[in-house]
Parts: structure tokens; C-alpha cells; sequence
């Protein structure tokens, strides 16, 4: 029988990392054969105590790593380089898995011959329960929003370049090696690539849902596209697939606005294309929130979820922008070494 490791990084993850060990402590997977490796990522509240009572109580062999820094590549790469299973997990510590999710998961990854195994991103709600969790959750959950995103948004199972929360075999990270700590964001994308481009194969299996508790508030949802976005243009010129269709829509929509906003100050045409972007996109806003809070039963979703959909669309697109002048433009690339400490 395989052992699997399970990394779980974490900072500041007191309101959620107990519900996270939970779920790794209902496992049905032999706990003999079970590993987990927690890795503290500088953090200032509770996590560490949480992590110490957990390893002093639990049948499953527990490790504690440290990670100083406090950013996610090196604390991805503390976890793995720790440990001893032949198969690895990463799990985050604001998510959840159901108690026969390792056992189906390596089951999947035999039967499939696969070098890792992704489930489906099921998003809850922030946990925290505030106002617009609803309508956060169900953008999450949007084609519109977050485009083919197939973790996050597909039934269908099959093969997949961008996994999410993976069961990978051990010898993957010996054969295309860790996350690269420079990448403050999208280090997990970007070491999927890697592999993808090195013909490693990963398997999504939406029957294994992964509970995903989303940020609280729109500053939060702001900030996370933002800088996903931004550090996604990083990649430009180092993989192949490091930009699809869906993440060019956004900041061609932005830069669609404001040209045409800014053009019609000096050219009255202008306005007509500013009218038909607008019309078009508020369109797609009222019909998507109408059947979100239809299928959710959720009134609440009329107000929230439209705010969501404009936060992560703008958001995307500026910081797409962004990044390709920080990054490309400006050449600050050759200037990151080390990823920023991690924020939610």
C-alpha cells in the first residue's frame, strides 16, 4: 500500500485549520499509511498551537515545519522536500475534503496511470459569514466570471493541464523539481505547466469535491485577482500555456473601456462603442446573476453577486495590465528572487 504524505501550508489559518484537520483526521485511508506535514508560514495568531495540539492527539504521523518567509512557493516546497510518502497531497487549510477522499484518490490515480489527481473546487463561502459570501461563492462557481476554468466549473472527468489541490506521485517533483519561489501567485500553474510541456499527465475527478472557503469581502476578491493576474503575465515567454483565451478577455475589456471612454472625449463615435460594451456587459451580468440566484434560491445574490462579477472582471484585467508593464515593459522581472509573503 502507497503512503501518502499530505502537506498543508498555512498562515494565520486559526478560524479554518481545525475544520481542515478534521477532514484529514476522518480519512478512511489506513492512517498508518498516512503522513502530514504542516508547515507554518510566519504566522501570528493560533496556527501553530492548532498544529501542535493536532500532532500531540492524532494517530497520524505529524511533522511541524517552519517557513520564516512566509510566502506559499517556499512553504509548498518545505512540505514536500519533508516528506517520506510515496504519493503527496496538497491540501490548503481553508479547504475541506470528504472523509474517503485520499483512498478514491489514489484508487483514480493507478487506475488512470496518472502522475497526479485533481478533484473539483466546491466554494462554501468564507466561513466567516458575511454579507457577501452568496454572491462570492456563486461567482466562483460562474463561467462568466472565471471563464473554463475546468476545476472549478466542470462535471465532466477526464485530463487536465491545470489540477487544483493534487494527489501527484512523488517522482514528478524528481523529474521537473519544486515550485519556483519566485512567484508571489500561480506557482502551483506554473509548475503544472512544467510538467504538462515535460509530459506529465494529471487526471480531474469532479466526484472528488474539495470544500473551498472563498475570501469575505470584495477588497479581499479584489486583491486575489489582482495579483493573480499580475503574477500570471510573469510566466509570458517561459511556458507555452501560460496564457489562455479567458485570461486575455479581461484586460482586453478594460482596455476596450477605457479607450473608448477616453476616446470620446476627442471623437463622438467613440460613445457608440462605449454604449454597445457596456449594454453588452450589463446584459450578461443581469441574465447570469438572474439564473445564479434562481438555482441558489438566494436573493441576496441580486445585489452581490453582480459587484462580484465586476470585481474579479476589473480586478483580472488592471492587474493583467499591470503586470505586463511591471514585468515586461519595465523589465522588473529580472529583479524578483524571492516570492512575497503570503496575504489573503
Amino acid at each position: 500500500m502507497d503512503k501518502v504524505s499530505i502537506v498543508i501550508p498555512a498562515r494565520n489559518e486559526e478560524n479554518f485549520l481545525p475544520k481542515c484537520l478534521a477532514s484529514i483526521q476522518a480519512q478512511t485511508y489506513p492512517h498508518d499509511y498516512l503522513e502530514l506535514v504542516l508547515v507554518n508560514s510566519a504566522s501570528e495568531d493560533g496556527t501553530q498551537k492548532i498544529m501542535e495540539d493536532f500532532a500531540q492527539n492524532s494517530d497520524i504521523a505529524t511533522k511541524i515545519v517552519q517557513n520564516p518567509r512566509g510566502d506559499t512557493p517556499m512553504a509548498l516546497n518545505a512540505g514536500y522536500k519533508n516528506s517520506t510518502g510515496d504519493l503527496i497531497l496538497h491540501i490548503i487549510a481553508h479547504a475541506t475534503i470528504e472523509p474517503d477522499h485520499i483512498e478514491r484518490a489514489v484508487k483514480i490515480l493507478h487506475e488512470k496511470n496518472a502522475d497526479g489527481v485533481g478533484g473539483r473546487i466546491v466554494t462554501i463561502g468564507s466561513g466567516l459569514n458575511t454579507f457577501w459570501d452568496g454572491g462570492i461563492s456563486a461567482a466562483l462557481e460562474s463561467p462568466f466570471a472565471i471563464g473554463n476554468a475546468k476545476a472549478r466549473i466542470s462535471s465532466k472527468e477526464g485530463w487536465i493541464d491545470n489540477p487544483m489541490l493534487t494527489l501527484y506521485r512523488r517522482d514528478v517533483f524528481d523529474r521537473f523539481g519544486y515550485m519556483d519561489e519566485r512567484l508571489t501567485r500561480n506557482q502551483d500553474y506554473e509548475f503544472h505547466q512544467r510538467c504538462y510541456a515535460g509530459g506529465a499527465k494529471f487526471w480531474f475527478e469532479p466526484s472528488l469535491k474539495v470544500r473551498y472557503r472563498n475570501r469575505p469581502n470584495l477588497r479581499q476578491l479584489w486583491r486575489q485577482y489582482f495579483n493573480a493576474a499580475k503574477w500570471r503575465t510573469f510566466m509570458l515567454g517561459e511556458h507555452f500555456g501560460a496564457v489562455h483565451i479567458r485570461h486575455l478577455i479581461p484586460p482586453i475589456f478594460v482596455l476596450s473601456i477605457f479607450i473608448s471612454a477616453i476616446g470620446f472625449l476627442f471623437w463622438r463615435p467613440f460613445l457608440f462603442l462605449f454604449a454597445i460594451i457596456a449594454v453588452a456587459y450589463l446584459f450578461g451580468i443581469a441574465s447570469n446573476t438572474t439564473i445564479a440566484a434562481i438555482s441558489r434560491k438566494k436573493i441576496s445574490i441580486l445585489i452581490t453577486l453582480p459587484l462580484a462579477f465586476i470585481t474579479i472582471h476589473f480586478a483580472f484585467g488592471i492587474g493583467f495590465i499591470t503586470g505586463i508593464c511591471h514585468f515586461i515593459l519595465l523589465g522588473k522581472k529580472k529583479k524578483i528572487f524571492f516570492a512575497n509573503k503570503q496575504y489573503h
